[in-house]
């Protein structure tokens, strides 16, 4: 797996690319996330674009993702699943723990407070 890292408003977007298993994707991201942690760009979206396979071990790195982050005041969204990963995260019931978007703007907006936050 490889991993492109942007800035979209003050939003990290990781692109990831290939595998996301055991041995190709998780030492990866667990390394990007810690990085992005310690420096304190913690607003993190996945896109899953041109991911092509995912398995057990890909699904624990996302949510421990997620766990680092949310311990340093930010979050983990995901972006452009593709069908397969989709009903993976559905089976498991992890949609009710990550933000899921096939919009990226929407995305990035959805890390602004909104009106009724203050």
């Amino acid at each position: 797996m490889t991993i492109d890292e942007r800035t979209d408003g003050g939003v990290v977007v990781l692109d990831l690319h290939g595998k996301f298993t055991a041995g190709d994707g998780d030492a990866a991201i667990k390394e990007k996330i810690q990085q992005l942690a310690t420096r304190g760009a913690t607003k993190v979206v996945m896109n899953f674009g041109d991911v092509s396979y995912m398995d057990s071990v890909g699904l624990s790195t996302m949510v421990r993702s997620r766990l680092t982050l949310n311990q340093q005041h930010g979050d983990l969204k995901l972006l452009h699943l593709p069908r397969r990963i989709a009903d993976l995260l559905a089976v498991t019931r992890l949609t009710m723990v990550f933000e899921m978007f096939d919009d990226e703007p929407a995305a990035v907006r959805s890390f602004l407070p909104s009106a009724t936050d203050h």
